[in-house]
C-alpha cells in the first residue's frame, strides 16, 4: 500500500469508499470500541473483515442512537503517525446535518494491516 495506512484510510474516507477501508484491517482483525454507548466495561467488540465491512458501513452512515440513514458531508484525519508496527489517528467525520463525530484510534500492525483497533468515540448530542 503505497503511502502507508494512514494515506489509504485518508483517501478511503474522502472518496466514501467503505471497501476500500475494510481492506486495511487484517482477515482476522478486531476492533474495539469505548464510546457514549459501550463503556470500557462492556467495549463494542469486531472481529473479522467482513463483519468490520458491516460495521463500518453502519458507523458511517447510520446515526448511532436513532439508526437513521445519514449523509456524510466531509471526513479527515489528524495527528496521525504510523510506524512499522502500528499506527495512531484521530478522525473526524461532519454529516450534512452538522453534527460531528471524532474518533480517536490506537491500533496495532500485523503483516501490513490493521490488526486489532482500539477506538474511543465521542458524538455530538442532538
Amino acid at each position: 500500500m503505497s503511502g502507508g495506512l494512514l494515506a489509504e484510510i485518508t483517501r478511503a474516507l474522502r472518496g466514501k469508499d467503505i471497501e476500500a477501508l475494510s481492506r486495511i484491517y487484517a482477515d482476522d482483525a478486531v476492533i474495539e470500541e469505548v464510546s457514549g454507548r459501550h463503556p470500557p466495561a462492556h467495549p463494542n467488540v469486531t472481529t473479522g473483515r467482513p463483519a468490520i465491512l458491516e460495521r463500518l458501513q453502519e458507523d458511517l452512515f447510520r446515526d448511532p442512537v436513532s439508526g437513521w440513514a445519514r449523509q456524510l458531508d466531509a471526513a479527515e484525519i489528524l495527528d496521525g503517525i504510523e510506524t512499522d508496527d502500528g499506527l495512531a489517528f484521530t478522525e473526524v467525520r461532519v454529516y450534512a446535518a452538522g453534527d460531528r463525530v471524532v474518533a480517536q484510534h490506537l491500533a496495532r500492525k500485523r503483516n501490513g494491516l490493521i490488526g486489532h483497533d482500539r477506538v474511543v468515540v465521542a458524538w455530538d448530542a442532538e
